[in-house]
């Protein structure tokens, strides 16, 4: 069965994917910027390739590197998000407009975008419960017992 409602929360951090298919059952998938912290390479960046920052020079700005990191984070996001049909997007912080404006650089998601808000930290029940409230669908059977 196919999933075609997606819910997406981010911010420059992470991101959480809320899918929901047409009978009401979910699947909450969980990505994050890999990025060394603390100024130390972890040697795998969000592409899963080896080396400091992912190929920037270790003395790169570090607002150049977050940038880069959560850019790489969206096209992610962006590669999983194909099959979905309609897309509700939602956090805190400008991520979410970033998000956004990588999904419009992608011709395929044109009109697929259902809405944008804003929202702070959750658990994935309170973030599945959202989407289902942003696409106006029922709680699975299973869900509800």
């Amino acid at each position: 069965m196919t999933k075609p409602y997606l819910g997406i929360w981010l911010d420059h951090r992470e991101a959480y994917l809320v899918w929901i298919d047409e009978d009401g059952e979910t699947d909450v998938q969980h990505a994050e910027v890999d990025q060394p912290r603390h100024g130390r390479s972890s040697g795998r960046t969000i592409s899963g390739r080896r080396g400091a920052y992912g190929g920037l020079p270790p003395h790169a700005d570090p607002e150049e590197k977050r940038q880069i990191h959560a850019h790489r984070l969206y096209e992610r996001i962006c590669r999983a998000a194909r099959t979905a049909e309609s897309i509700y997007v939602f956090g805190p912080g400008q991520a979410k407009k970033q998000l956004l404006k990588t999904l419009r650089e992608h011709k395929d998601f044109t009109g697929r975008v259902r809405a944008l808000d804003s929202a702070q930290k959750m658990s994935e029940a309170q973030m599945t419960a959202r989407v289902r409230e942003a696409f106006d669908l029922p709680y699975s059977p299973a869900r509800s017992a």
